[in-house]
């Protein structure tokens, strides 16, 4: 990998609308593996409508801009991947070009919830074009409204998207990354009768048992082709949309569970934004020194997970809550 493409800025946006859940009354699901939830509340944030996850995607992407005194018309390309688009056109996209009167192209993946860290990996090879400067790489989710309402999933599922700009220019250097395909994973499914999303009882089981191994193997590569080590890496963000993936990752890799960076409490699972997420969190702790190694693990059954190695650098981060009707 290009060493010398960095992260110059990254922005979240959320609904204002914020849901507090009571871990205790929380009802088990097919993804809680058999684990009782930890005590006390946790929060979810909630669009009304799905469709205006435009909204967020559109806010991210402006607020990333300004914040390195940019606009649409300084990017060579943009790259979405949307958990989920409303239908195969990909309105959202369309949506998003006319409103920002966006000329460069707009390239949508399909890649679930590892989607943000593909599209990451994606974005960086943008720059294989010598002419290409700035790419604009955003992930959102809202497929909390793709599970029916008395579907116990929804009380992990947040609405929300994030928008990082990779850039030639100094940064949070994208050191290193690393895709396999997690096809042996059962896949959700779309029932076409209630257009909600189904899963076998068999799907988290499944999750639990071969995470830690898809975790382990997939990070441990990452460093190895980087010439790092394990140990070398100060933090650890690993897709976490329920309460024991950081449990389970410390274990995986056999570091001290102060390395696994958790948001779950906080944002409840927001899909492919959900590492980007973990990121701006992360630069909020005092304790991240400049050039400390960052790895970001991106995971979604039946499709990819994507590691990425980040040598850290204080770039412009925010996350903003807006009111949307």
């Amino acid at each position: 990998m290009n060493r010398d493409i960095s992260l110059i800025s990254c922005a979240g946006s959320l609904p204002e609308n914020q849901l507090s859940v009571s871990c205790e009354n929380t009802s088990l699901n097919v993804f809680s593996a058999g684990n009782l939830p930890p005590i006390g509340y946790r929060k979810l944030w909630r669009l009304n409508k799905k469709e205006n996850i435009t909204r967020l995607i559109k806010n991210s992407l402006v607020t990333a801009l300004q914040q390195v005194n940019m606009s649409v018309k300084d990017l060579d390309s943009i790259i979405v991947n949307l958990v989920w688009p409303g239908n195969i056109l990909y309105e959202e996209v369309i949506l998003l070009a006319k409103e920002l009167n966006i000329s460069c192209p707009i390239i949508p993946v399909s890649l679930g919830t590892a989607g943000g860290m593909t599209a990451l990996e994606l974005g960086r090879n943008q720059f294989a074009n010598k002419n290409c400067n700035y790419v604009a790489v955003i992930a959102a989710c809202n497929y909390a409204h793709w599970f029916s309402q008395d579907d116990p999933v929804r009380n992990l599922l947040s609405d929300g998207a994030a928008c990082a700009i990779l850039s030639r220019d100094p940064g949070m250097s994208l050191f290193h990354s690393h895709t396999i395909q997690t096809y042996n994973y059962e896949p959700l499914q779309l029932d076409t009768h209630s257009e909600y999303v189904k899963y076998t009882l068999e799907a988290g089981e499944f999750i639990f048992n071969h995470l830690p191994d898809t975790i382990y193997n997939c990070c441990y590569q990452l460093c190895r082709d980087a010439g790092k080590e394990i140990s070398d890496i100060r933090y650890f963000h690993i897709y976490d949309p329920t309460h024991w993936v950081r449990e389970v990752s410390a274990n995986a890799l056999k570091v001290n569970r102060g390395k696994i960076v958790t948001i779950f409490d906080k944002y409840g699972s927001l899909g492919p934004a959900q590492n980007l997420f973990a990121l701006m969190e992360l630069s909020e702790q005092a304790y991240v020194n400049e050039n400390d190694l960052v790895v970001l693990f991106g995971f979604g059954p039946a499709a990819t997970a994507t590691s990425i190695l980040l040598s850290w650098s204080n770039i412009p981060f925010s996350i903003q809550k807006d009111k949307i009707d």
